[in-house]
């Protein structure tokens, strides 16, 4: 790792949010991380908080359809008209300054987000923690680490301890942290961090599953709409995390709007529906930690089962691949747009599996020999999908 670069980059970014006066501490934070699970526990989080009558931010990335779906409110994107303003006030201190993307839009966050006086403003880490953009707020109401596994392995670590390390910078002194789906060793890691920074330390409730799409918490039974089973853990912590909220802030709240909203929540690109019959359904797994829950789910469906897979090159696909081994009836790659240098992988990185240029075509070509198809890899490869939904509409048999 090269932790020297990293750590300059993040110590300019904390001197540019202090040269205009740190205005991200005017909020009231709640800071999530983890290998997998952010982008849904930010959804079910946001939702369960809209529902009491609040106005919730969000920032969370990489975006679903278009760049502007990265910051919202409410769920409703940054308006068009308001981003370009935003980006013509500070176009001269991006550019003297020389922000990345990820950088200008945590300060068009911001800015938005205050003039618009949101409640709470709910951020999503890029990568990892300690060393990301949106650990420049100093006093978050509360952190949430979802879940540790390996990713990003050449700048976070090649262990667990050491992942779970740089999550624990979103941290702060005097601050709370809920720990969710880990081990004892690195609850232990939490925890340790959490004394010696005088924060609350947290972890999940006891928890069951009670059916496909519902759990039992505290007395209570809450139901999902999603049908991957990974999305109740997230319903957990989001709701875990809502009532810790409600804590700290002294907040009131109604128990049949909170078993409402988390019945609506839906996440975009997580185990989504495209098509009924035959079901087709695309989710964001990513590494391996994402594709194992993945897997759990799919293996719960009947049917023939066809995966349509693709990742960035840079990525364990290969681990990804062999996990698929016995899960499936067919598992095909294929490739995607992508502008880094890296690229999707392709023909040459299939390798003793079958390839197709055209993803689309091929399912069209073999919809009626399968009971599930699901499309799954990068979000990258997702996002592709995502613009050609409507031609799934069309599969139904």
């Amino acid at each position: 790792m090269n932790r020297r670069k990293g750590e300059m980059q993040f110590a300019d970014f904390q001197r540019v949010m202090k040269k205009l006066g740190d205005p991200q501490d005017q909020l009231k934070v709640i800071h999530v991380t983890g290998t997998n699970g952010k982008g849904s526990t930010v959804a079910y989080l946001r939702d369960l908080l809209v529902c009491q009558g609040y106005k919730v931010g969000t920032l969370q990335s990489p975006h679903y359809i278009t760049h502007l779906d990265r910051i919202r409110i409410n769920g409703e994107n940054i308006p068009g008209e308001v981003f370009l303003r935003l980006v013509n006030q500070y176009y001269d201190f991006f550019t003297e300054e020389g922000l990345g993307m990820f950088e200008i839009d945590y300060i068009l966050m911001v800015s938005w987000f205050l003039e618009e006086k949101v409640d709470f403003a709910i951020t999503e880490v890029g990568i990892g923690g300690r060393l990301d953009s949106t650990n420049v707020i100093h006093h978050p109401i509360l952190s949430l680490i979802t879940n540790v596994g390996y990713d990003h392995m050449e700048k976070l670590g090649d262990t667990l301890e050491k992942i779970c390390f740089e999550k624990c910078g979103i941290i702060k002194e005097n601050s709370a942290v809920l720990a969710g789906d880990l081990s004892e060793d690195l609850k232990r890691i939490v925890k340790d961090t959490a004394i010696e920074r005088h924060a609350s330390y947290h972890e999940l409730s006891d928890w069951h599953k009670e059916g496909d799409q519902s759990f039992s918490y505290k007395g209570e039974t809450y139901e999902i709409s999603s049908l991957a089973d990974y999305q109740l853990k997230n319903a957990v912590m989001a709701l875990e995390a809502f009532f810790l909220t409600a804590q700290i802030e002294g907040i009131g709240y109604d128990p049949e709007k909170v078993k409402e909203a988390l019945k609506k929540t839906s996440w975009p690109g997580r185990f989504e529906l495209l098509c009924k019959q035959p079901l087709i359904v695309m989710d964001g797994a990513h590494n391996t930690h994402g594709m194992k829950a993945l897997i759990a789910s799919v293996d719960a469906l009947k049917g023939r089962k066809l995966v349509i897979f693709s990742a960035l090159k840079r990525k364990e696909y290969g681990k990804m691949l062999q996990m698929w081994e016995g899960h499936c009836d067919k598992l095909v790659l294929t490739s995607f747009p992508y502008p880094g240098k890296s690229g999707s992988i392709g023909r040459e990185e299939a390798q003793g599996y079958e390839y197709t240029e055209d993803y689309i075509s091929y399912i069209q070509e073999h919809v009626k020999d399968y009971d599930v198809i699901l499309l799954c890899g990068s979000l990258y490869f997702i996002s592709d999908i995502a613009e050609k939904k409507e031609v799934f509409k069309d599969m139904e048999q």
